[in-house]
């Protein structure tokens, strides 16, 4: 199978057995292993991961679309973190065929570097739906479910407690908050706050992350108090 849109990737950050299973509008993503094969005295930058789809269409290639999204702080070195399952918001892409990856990127103090990706055989697909339908109540709901097992790496390193902050969209809770409660964040600088009210709507992550003063811990924080 050919594979689209595959960049240059840092492969000191890993990711082994990665499966994922889509329920209506939430995906939950397995992952036995992320781990930091880096020297001892390396700390990676925030850790990203987000699960992205590919058009399998050779006249309409196109970037990335982003299903889901979640950060999960940062990993030392020969550290790593096991059993690790997030439940997150599904974006369901427009019609057609699509491959679906797994990406773990690193903040580098201006954007997010893509580190490692897996690719799942199966094809996700996406039908058009007819002008005429209509959805029927009492029905089970469809779950669709894919896991890659890549070659397990020996391994002798300690495993670390997790320290996993995630949040999905947190830009559209940015957004939709009112002004009251995005002011009344605890532990972030008024003056961050206000640029925040000030500069709404936000149309990404990348673009809440590009306010000066803003960074991936402290966006974490605001969207832990503004869902909490």
């Amino acid at each position: 199978m050919t594979i689209l849109n595959q960049a240059p990737q840092d492969t000191s950050l890993t990711l082994q057995n990665c499966g994922y299973r889509i329920e209506n509008d939430r995906v939950i993503i397995s992952i036995q292993r992320i781990g930091n094969e880096r020297t001892e005295d390396n700390l990676s930058g925030t850790l990203r991961l987000q699960l992205c789809a590919f058009l399998q269409d050779v006249d309409k290639r196109s970037e990335q679309l982003v299903l889901a999204s979640t950060t999960i702080g940062e990993i030392k070195g020969q550290h790593f973190l096991t059993d690790c399952h997030y439940d997150l918001f599904f974006q369901l892409p427009t019609t057609g065929t699509w491959q679906l990856a797994l990406q773990l990127s690193e903040w580098d103090c201006v954007d997010y570097t893509l580190c490692n990706s897996v690719y799942f055989d199966t094809l996700y697909q996406v039908q058009a739906i007819p002008a005429n339908f209509e959805p029927t109540m009492n029905v089970d709901e469809k779950v669709e479910e894919n896991v890659t097992l890549p070659p397990k790496i020996p391994t002798t390193q300690k495993v670390v407690k997790k320290n996993v902050i995630g949040y999905v969209d947190g830009y559209r809770a940015i957004n939709k908050s009112k002004v009251e409660k995005l002011l009344k964040v605890k532990g972030v600088p008024k003056k961050l706050l206000d640029k925040l009210v000030a500069e709404r709507p936000f149309r990404s992550e990348k673009a809440v992350l590009n306010v000066k003063g803003m960074g991936p811990a402290m966006l974490n924080k605001i969207i832990a108090e503004l869902t909490s």
